[in-house]
């Protein structure tokens, strides 16, 4: 029982949630909507029936010239297939005061709702539906399934209809057949795309030239129509079939005109010619109205179809320029966006590589300082204390010489021992910092340095030194000596050569050095690496940068056999090489070969 009682409780409570939607103010108003647009429909297309049976030749209930077609398709297109009442009664209405019984009235009504809804059904299914005049090949489907297949349904239930009930003579099935057709048809081809399109028409600006060659297309053939279907023209032409000067201006309409317009300007060339038609007035006119009615609307349903076709080929193709208009202006926005990103990353790699170049430039100048400040103490302290030190025991063997023959001896050994420290010492000094760099230039600094280094080495080596080479900045002369320096160390220590040769060259803005060995070279595979900038070792990523500093370029060649180095030093200034004394500049010399 309770379980019973529980269901019950369920079921009410959906039942009241269900009339609480069906009766909420929202389902109202939609509700509300619904009826008054079906009821707008059903006057408008009771009313269209109306106009259009008057115009009737072949029987009062077929019209070549049937709108309502058209209305009825594009209302089911735009709100859907719950709309198809307002058409039934729409056509019941008109049909129940032409024709006359009931039943055939009914099945006409019956016959026009089924040709909507299937034309409606079609167009949806294999055309995109109201986007139906988006591309050519969905307006040709438009035209063939909405125009020429469902409305053959209405045309046989009509006929049929008529033919049942004996109100249509045998002899007359066939034309009557084909003016129902043939009207619907172009009714479905004319009128529905006009609703339909200003329906889903864009927002889309145009330019004032485009504007004006719109209109002027629009204004021309109207005018032309006005002039075709009418008694304006010379009595001479009045039977010349020229319906067909419609169409270069057409063409020229679907160029500037947006499909709505287009469609729209169609429609009226269709009722003027129709009017002008009615008239006996046009190239279409005869003795037969319904026949001349029957090749208008042939002839304004292919007006359609090809203005229809150019506007969607048009506007496709003015979607696929805009689509690759936005693609491009987003790939440009991304190379812009990718631009700046790499501009970004290679001033931040910039601004590190300045960094680490001052840094670099501050290491070495603070190396420099402090070789020069090691060469200064160990040549005036610890080379002070060791002269001494050779003095004293220069005296002491005098002294015990004659006294002491053993302690002499060892005393001699001593101060040999001393002065080979104390000579190593000043090599050493030197080296750290030569002081013929300072007073007597770069030429006489490399040449000491090479003498020393051939006695050490036993390397041969050649110079090639202008004589009256000028003085540099001081920078720029250490920086060179350093260049050198490595150089000879690098050949001692790797190359396996017996001779070297130096070159310092000066030109207007460059001072060249090249430095060549003719040993064992650097192998290829280094040697990329030297020359990409990942340079190996200390030594030569230190000749790197000092080069570097003065805004210079270092390059390591490979010979056959053997290594050139060649190193490139902008020179923006120089000052005269002050003169010296040839006494102490051989003093000078001789202390440093010791």
């Amino acid at each position: 029982m309770p379980v019973q009682l529980t269901a019950n409780s369920n079921v009410q409570n959906v039942r009241a949630t269900r009339a609480q939607t069906i009766w909420s103010p929202s389902a109202n108003k939609q509700t509300v909507r619904r009826i008054l647009v079906m009821l707008g429909l059903a006057v408008v297309y009771f009313l269209a029936g109306r106009l259009a049976l008057e115009l009737a030749v072949i029987n009062p209930s077929v019209s070549s010239v049937w709108p309502p077609t058209g209305i009825a398709l594009a209302a089911l297109l735009i709100f859907g297939y719950e709309m198809w009442p307002a058409i039934l009664f729409g056509a019941f209405g008109f049909n129940l005061l032409t024709t006359g019984p009931h039943a055939i009235s009914l099945v006409i009504a019956v016959g026009n709702t089924l040709e909507a809804l299937a034309g409606a059904y079609l167009i949806r299914r294999f055309a995109h539906g109201r986007r139906a005049f988006a591309s050519a090949e969905d307006v040709v489907k438009f035209a063939f399934l909405g125009g020429a297949v469902s409305t053959t349904i209405a045309a046989t239930i009509g006929v049929s209809a008529f033919s049942l009930a004996n109100l249509l003579p045998k002899g007359r099935l066939e034309p009557v057949w084909l003016t129902w057709w043939l009207g619907d048809m172009v009714g479905a081809i004319v009128v529905a795309p006009c609703i339909l399109l200003w329906v889903e028409r864009p927002r889309l600006k145009r330019g004032l030239r485009e504007r004006v060659r719109g209109a002027a297309a629009a204004a021309s053939l109207l005018l032309l129509g006005s002039l075709l279907f009418s008694n304006l023209l010379p009595f001479r032409f009045q039977d010349y079939r020229l319906a067909f000067l419609c169409i270069p201006l057409v063409v020229w309409g679907a160029f500037y005109l947006r499909a709505h317009e287009g469609v729209t300007v169609v429609l009226a060339l269709s009722a003027i010619a129709v009017w002008g038609t009615l008239r006996g007035f046009g190239g279409f006119s005869g003795a037969d109205v319904n026949a001349s009615l029957l090749l208008l609307q042939a002839f304004m349903g292919v007006i359609a179809i090809t203005s229809l076709v150019l506007s969607a080929a048009i506007s496709q193709r003015d979607n696929e320029h805009a689509a690759l208009q936005r693609a491009r202006d987003q790939l440009e926005a991304r190379v812009a966006a990718r631009t700046a990103e790499l501009q970004n990353r290679i001033a931040t790699q910039q601004r590190a590589e300045e960094a680490l170049r001052d840094l670099s430039s501050r290491l070495l100048s603070s190396q420099d300082d402090e070789r020069r400040r090691i060469a200064r103490e160990l040549h005036d302290s610890t080379g002070q204390d060791l002269a001494w030190l050779s003095m004293s025991l220069s005296q002491l063997q005098r002294q015990t010489q004659k006294s002491d023959a053993a302690s002499a001896g060892k005393i001699s050994e001593m101060l040999q021992i001393v002065q080979k420290v104390l000579a190593e010492l000043r090599t050493i000094s030197y080296l750290l910092h030569p002081p013929l760099l300072d007073d007597m230039g770069l030429s006489s600094a490399i040449r000491w340095l090479v003498d020393g280094f051939v006695e050490r080495s036993k390397v041969q080596v050649t110079i090639d030194i202008p004589e009256n080479l000028e003085r540099f900045p001081p920078d720029l002369e250490t920086a060179v000596f350093r260049v050198v320096q490595e150089c000879l160390t690098n050949i001692h220590r790797h190359s396996a050569s017996t001779t070297a040769s130096i070159r310092l060259e000066r030109s207007a803005e460059t001072l060249t050095l090249e430095v060549a060995d003719r040993g064992r070279g650097i192998p290829e595979e280094k040697l990329s690496g030297t020359t990409s900038g990942g340079v190996r070792g200390l030594g030569l990523r230190g000749m790197r940068e000092r080069v570097r500093q003065f805004g210079g370029e270092i390059e390591i060649v490979r010979l056959e056999p053997g290594t050139l180095v060649r190193t490139q030093l902008p020179v923006r200034g120089a000052r005269p090489r002050p003169s010296r004394p040839e006494g102490k500049r051989a003093r000078s010399q001789k202390s440093g070969a010791a």
